[in-house]
């Protein structure tokens, strides 16, 4: 084998107390069908300890990579990458992060890169009782972190004594690619996306990780993460309103390629939900929920998904859980969990509660934009608009790359009646982006509806009804389409969400 795990004393495979004394958490409870209690693991990122700037990808994303092999098991919870990515660069204690994350077992691990050898040390602590469950030195060649990882995926199913069906070994024996470079490739555009999604929203840092999975592709062309990746690459971009109009569409194909060489591939079928309905396909959407909620009944993205289902549904309660399982399940989304709710709050309009909700998130994330974009919504329809278009101005004079919320700023200006102001924010180009987003289609059509031109408005709204926008609810109580609801064919309208629900 490339790979030599170390025996006698440096593998201390069993239960080596490290602390005495226990902690005061609980790791979260989570039941099986059969009443079994789920075990809960964390994997921090890796440290380069040898310090070499051209190995620091590997930091995040050979602990993304773990998480992404161990996902797949529905007797195990992983926390997704997105809470540990905090971690990446800072001194902490194994075991209080294992607190902090709510978990029963922590990874640590460090490694040392030197030309084509890598060595990795690698610990498994219990958090609650402070032993080892196992650690190992494991030496590979560069060209062999596949099989480290495996490796290390093995080690945490053995230490934690996790049985697998017949079906979860097959898939965990199955390797992603046989291509090294393709691999490597692929870790460093998981780094950059990483990067990007979970600290910087930098288009450079989603450019670069496009560039490496498209080279990982072109070394391996069945190369399934590859195609994942790129895709979610198009797709978050567009998501929050850095991308162009095309996004969907490159990401759209990007996953059928990816589901092409492997079906289970669970982030792109997450994401691609959001695609079905882009493209007006709700009723495929519900269904690949559906079917996604029972094979991969831990993945935290689908309870985001299945969250924005219900509240372009008009079921706000079923919204409302679907975000409290999200942060269950990935403590590090409580900022998307709290701008989300407080939407539901906003239709509901109890804006006190949505405020609070939106002050939830500010503790964690003062300056994210999100936040700042749906606290300018809330004083909009509490009759503050000058707050509301000066915060909106301040998160497009720091964020002037987030096009996406210009409908909304517009509807914001022709709110207050600045006619003119709202017309230039609905450009030919802001438009075009509009056409492909439920929430913005909504947004233009509203600022046409203020703005006295029903045809226009009826056009947009039916926009974002065809993009899966059925919020009927709101649609009946918004004051913004005031002007609308005497004309017949907002009757028609409501008819047509009644039908497709």
């Amino acid at each position: 084998s490339w790979i030599t795990g170390k025996t006698g004393s440096e593998n201390t495979f069993g239960r080596t107390s490290s602390v005495s004394n226990p902690p005061s958490f609980a790791p979260e409870i989570t039941l099986t069908a059969t009443g079994q209690e789920k075990k809960v693991v964390a994997i921090l990122p890796f440290k380069n300890l040898s310090q070499d700037p051209n190995s620091n990808f590997y930091e995040f994303a050979l602990a993304d990579a773990v998480i992404t092999e161990l996902a797949q098991l529905k007797s195990l919870i992983v926390r997704p990458s997105s809470v540990v990515a905090k971690y990446q660069g800072a001194e902490i204690d194994p075991r209080e992060a294992g607190q902090e994350l709510r978990v029963h077992a922590v990874l640590s691990a460090g490694f040392i890169r030197s030309g084509d050898k890598m060595r990795v040390t690698a610990q498994l602590l219990d958090v609650l009782t402070g032993e080892i469950l196992w650690s190992d030195r494991i030496d590979a060649e560069s060209g062999d972190i596949l099989i480290l990882q495996d490796t290390i995926a093995q080690q945490i199913l053995d230490g934690l004594r996790l049985e697998l069906s017949e079906k979860e070994q097959e898939r965990l024996g199955r390797r992603p690619t046989e291509n090294a470079p393709a691999y490597e490739e692929y870790l460093r555009g998981r780094d950059n996306f990483g990067r990007f999604i979970f600290r910087t929203l930098a288009v450079e840092d989603c450019d670069a990780a496009i560039a490496n999975f498209k080279h990982a592709i072109e070394l391996d062309p069945h190369f399934a993460l590859a195609h994942s990746g790129l895709g979610a690459c198009y797709a978050n971009r567009f998501f929050k309103g850095l991308g162009e109009p095309d996004d969907y569409t490159y990401a759209e194909a990007a996953f059928s390629k990816a589901f092409f060489y492997d079906p289970n591939v669970t982030e792109a079928r997450v994401l691609m939900v959001m695609i079905y309905m882009a493209r007006g396909e709700k009723k495929k959407a519900r269904a690949e929920i559906e079917l996604l909620e029972k094979q991969f009944p831990n993945d935290a993205p689908l309870y985001f998904v299945k969250g924005v289902m219900h509240r372009l549904d008009g079921e706000y309660n079923e919204s409302l859980r679907s975000f409290e399982k999200l942060v269950r399940l990935d403590p590090a989304a409580r900022v998307v969990s709290a701008y989300n709710r407080a939407r539901i709050f906003l239709y509901r309009g109890d804006y006190e509660k949505a405020l609070e909700e939106l002050d939830k998130g500010v503790k964690y994330e003062p300056n994210h934009p999100m936040l700042k974009i749906f606290r300018s919504g809330v004083y909009y329809y509490q009759g503050k608009k000058d707050d509301a278009i000066s915060l909106i101005e301040e998160v497009l004079e720091q964020n002037p790359q987030m096009d996406g919320i210009r409908s909304l700023y517009a509807m914001f200006l022709a709110g207050d009646g600045k006619v003119e102001e709202a017309r230039t924010q609905i450009s030919d180009e802001a438009l075009n982006l509009c056409r492909s987003d439920h929430d913005m289609a909504y947004w233009v059509g509203s600022t046409y509806a203020l703005l006295g031109d029903k045809d226009l408005a009826f056009k947009w709204i039916n926009r974002a009804v065809k993009l899966g926008n059925e919020n009927k609810p709101w649609f009946e109580t918004d004051v913004n389409l005031d002007s609308l609801r005497d004309d017949p064919r907002f009757a028609e309208l409501m008819g047509k969400i009644g039908d497709n629900q």
